[in-house]
């Protein structure tokens, strides 16, 4: 072993990499945790331009020397190398808490700020690295390059923080010391100096303007994306909102402090942390934006949310409708918070208008009916349905049906595919003889030539529902439906008690997101009741209405839930059972939702 290791190590040294990899391999092979060859492939693998793979060595070498202080600042370089910054520096900080006078850490803390044009901690960390090691040629050459580009940005900043520390600096000073600050990415120490102007006049409004951009960019809030994990502080937010609002009170026209403020009200919202008092401020604003801005879809939102959360659904949908016209078709694919918008009808005239939903079957593709499940004793047991194309299929439905067969051995299961290849037809001829579950399957192929992307993902994730009711009244059956990249964590037969008494059971996320977003459709249940096929129906009608047109967005399927229940509930209610999705117990959901 310690022969193959010296012989990969000489090769590497040699600059023969590609001699040197599969023998530090083979260690590994024989020897996993041998901590040699780990270190020298992960080097190997940053030298050949391969640092993410690099990272889960150097991870690997952390859980067998915790506390590494030189591991941290290897992980680091992989990572900043990897395009990983923020993660990498944090683990530079970690290295520097266990030994404050690693020079190769602050190397390394120099090199990631300096990537991040954060030149202001660059240069501290590469002169921490020279007091350390003052013969450190990499950042005595980092230092004079980071010099030669920001020297008189560097220079503007030390010389007026001098003088917000004296003890006659007035505000404007203060703000002038803050604002260098941020030009020479030091974050941090610009906050506190924003901090101190506002101490002597909290109405300032170029100190609150910019303490409030610090403080969302620290907060999280800046890096939401639908559908990405994020986290959010929401103190921070409501801190960086209450300072914007300053700003605009003291400068109304002050555009950017403006629109940063409406943006951190619709980013709370979507997150599901905004108070009813700060949606409503939020709104008041928004109203007076959109005067001067009168295509500001955040603004739009904004408003749009207020009516929602105040329950006036069918004002929501007029304010929706409004603003719509302003854009182009364009526009509104363009602006994801405004394609949604655009679906949500409540009004009375378009429920009565809405075809019936056998006319909206009819004009679909044919459904090709290929097998039921096979009969079960007890009448009235339930089936679990799903639906999605034939990608989401090879990808997810092997874990889910997996997770059916663990779970609820001998439960019956609807699966209907879009367009599916000749391997998943196999695929699930295999899943009928297999014997743990009693399957059914479903098919359609629908032309959708000169479709665009989204309407062709927004039809398998909504069309799902039409389907559904026709295996609901095949079967006459109570339908459980369910996301394709899901997998059964609990029996769902413990759920018919929950359901006895009910026609429809939906999951409601109480943190009232939006009407796209408080009813997630990863999971529901309907009962094979009128109550139930009314819901289902209607559904149906509702979707069928967007997908018939040009214009038809993602979360369809969403949006038309909360709008049908909120019809219903207002004209023939039907009896639903809510499940609190943060907390529901039955089943795991692979999306971030």
């Amino acid at each position: 072993m310690n022969h193959a290791l010296d012989e990969a190590i000489r090769l590497h040294k040699s600059g023969n990499h590609a001699g040197a990899e599969p023998l530090y391999r083979d260690v590994l092979e024989r020897d996993p945790a041998n901590r040699g060859a780990l270190q020298m492939l992960a080097m190997l693998l940053v030298q050949t331009g391969r640092p993410a793979e690099a990272v889960g060595h150097f991870r690997t070498i952390l859980r067998l020397e915790s506390g590494g202080v030189a591991g941290y600042s290897n992980l680091a370089a992989a990572l900043r190398l990897a395009g990983q910054g923020t993660e990498a520096i944090d683990c530079l900080h970690r290295a520097l808490s266990l030994d404050p006078a690693h020079a190769a850490s602050w190397f390394n803390l120099g090199n990631g700020l300096k990537q991040q044009e954060k030149a202001a901690g660059a240069a501290r960390s590469y002169r921490r690295t020279l007091a350390l090691e003052p013969g450190h040629a990499g950042a005595a050459g980092n230092l004079k390059a980071l010099r030669d580009q920001w020297g008189p940005r560097l220079d503007d900043a030390e010389r007026r923080t001098i003088a917000a520390h004296l003890p006659e600096a007035d505000t404007d000073t203060r703000t002038a010391a803050a604002e260098a600050l941020v030009a020479v990415g030091d974050a941090a120490e610009a906050e506190a100096m924003a901090h101190a102007a506002l101490a002597q006049d909290e109405h300032h409004h170029r100190a609150n303007r910019l303490l409030g951009r610090l403080l969302l960019e620290r907060s999280g809030a800046m890096g939401v994306q639908d559908g990405k994990p994020f986290a959010v502080d929401r103190a921070l937010v409501e801190e960086a909102i209450g300072a914007l609002r300053r700003a605009v009170a003291a400068r109304p026209d002050d555009d950017e402090a403006d629109w940063l403020h409406i943006a951190a009200v619709a980013t709370l919202v979507q997150v599901g942390m905004a108070s009813d008092t700060v949606l409503r401020d939020g709104a008041r604003a928004a109203w007076v934006r959109l005067r001067r801005h009168p295509k500001d879809t955040v603004a739009a939102s904004v408003v749009g949310f207020h009516a929602y959360r105040r329950d006036r659904l069918v004002i929501a949908c007029w304010l929706g409708r409004r603003f719509r016209r302003r854009f182009t078709a364009a526009e509104v694919a363009r602006e994801h918070e405004l394609g949604l918008w655009t679906m949500l009808r409540a009004d009375d005239a378009f429920f009565r208008a809405l075809p019936p939903v056998d006319a909206v079957l009819e004009r679909m593709a044919p459904l090709e009916w290929r097998a039921e499940p096979a009969p079960l004793p007890a009448a009235g047991e339930p089936v679990v349905f799903f639906c999605c194309d034939d990608v989401y299929f090879r990808r997810f439905a092997p874990a889910l049906l997996e997770s059916l067969a663990e779970r609820i051995p001998g439960v019956s299961v609807a699966v209907h595919v879009v367009a599916p290849s000749s391997e998943t037809e196999q695929a699930m001829t295999r899943w009928r003889m297999d014997g743990r579950l009693r399957v059914g399957f479903s098919l359609e192929r629908p032309d959708m030539a000169g479709w665009t992307d989204i309407k062709r993902v927004t039809y398998y994730a909504s069309a799902r529902f039409l389907r559904a009711l026709q295996w609901l009244r095949r079967l006459d059956r109570p339908l459980t439906v369910v996301d394709t990249d899901a997998w059964i964590t609990g029996d769902l037969r413990a759920l018919r008690a929950e359901m006895a008494g009910y026609d429809v059971g939906l999951m409601l996320d109480g943190r009232r997101r939006g009407p796209s977003r408080e009813i997630p459709v990863g999971f529901a249940v309907y009962e094979n009741t009128p109550g139930g096929d009314r819901f289902l129906s209607l559904l149906g009608s509702y979707i069928g209405h967007f997908l018939s047109g040009a214009e038809v967005y993602w979360m369809l399927d969403q949006m038309a839930h909360y709008a049908v229940l909120d019809w219903l509930n207002r004209h023939e209610p039907v009896r639903v059972r809510r499940f609190d999705f943060l907390t529901f117990p039955y089943c795991h959901f692979v999306g971030v939702k």
